[in-house]
């Protein structure tokens, strides 16, 4: 059976908000496929546990979605950067330039292991789509872009499709910040709300809590990811 892992962070993990990696298994239900994605991670983290939830697997195909924690671990918040240090044992800042050394580090070992790799771009912080930080993670994604190129890989340039629905439906939303999380879960467990509700109740149209995805989200990842993984998913072994 074709195996296909998906390498990221929480937005690929899913457990906060709706999981894209989820629409993926149902798209290729022949297809055995494996979320490695980990809340809170960064190029570092993923670099750290490549041997044993990646390639201890024995992938066909590998997708790579990071960069809003390594955004975070250099301009977050404090308490994002406190999360990052102390829980996640990140012990710099992830500017670009780190960003781009780690990452490309990680497209060589998973291609020196002969996976066939697949780049995606990170999503968004809000839906306002001309605020400062957008222009800073546009430079995250301009890496992922780069690298992409660099290493002769398939991108599915998921940040582009976000700035496009971003620019046509604009929404102010609400700021991000890490306390929200537990915050939401409670509302889950406690006042039996829905992330679709939470999501409403924000005017989030992509996103949850402005980082996370809502089902529409995870919809459009998995429609830029699909038709890019598909052909090197039919191209492996049966």
């Amino acid at each position: 059976m074709t195996t296909l892992v998906c390498l990221g962070d929480s937005i690929t993990q899913g457990h906060i908000g709706y999981a894209y990696v989820d629409q993926l298994r149902a798209r290729f239900p022949t297809v055995r496929i494996i979320n490695a994605g980990i809340d809170g991670d960064t190029t570092l983290n993923l670099w750290h546990r490549i041997e044993r939830d990646v390639l201890a697997h024995q992938p066909d195909v590998v997708t790579i979605m990071v960069g809003l924690n390594d955004f975070g671990t250099e301009f977050g918040e404090p308490l994002s950067q406190a999360y990052y240090r102390l829980l996640k044992k990140v012990p710099m800042r992830i500017g670009i330039a780190t960003y781009a050394a780690l990452y490309r580090a990680i497209v060589a070992r998973l291609q020196r292991a002969g996976c066939r790799v697949v780049l995606l771009t990170p999503t968004t912080l809000g839906e306002l789509p001309d605020t400062a930080g957008q222009a800073i993670l546009d430079g995250y994604a301009d890496v992922v872009r780069t690298v992409a190129t660099s290493f002769a890989v398939p991108l599915a340039d998921v940040r582009a499709a976000f700035v496009r629905e971003m620019r046509a439906h604009p929404r102010v939303g609400h700021e991000y910040h890490l306390w929200m999380v537990p915050y939401d879960q409670w509302r889950i467990r406690y006042l039996g709300r829905s992330y679709a509700q939470i999501a409403e109740q924000r005017g989030q149209r992509l996103l949850v809590d402005g980082v996370h995805l809502n089902l529409a989200g995870a919809t459009l990842v998995a429609d830029v990811v699909a038709p890019v993984v598909q052909p090197l998913l039919e191209g492996t072994h049966p």
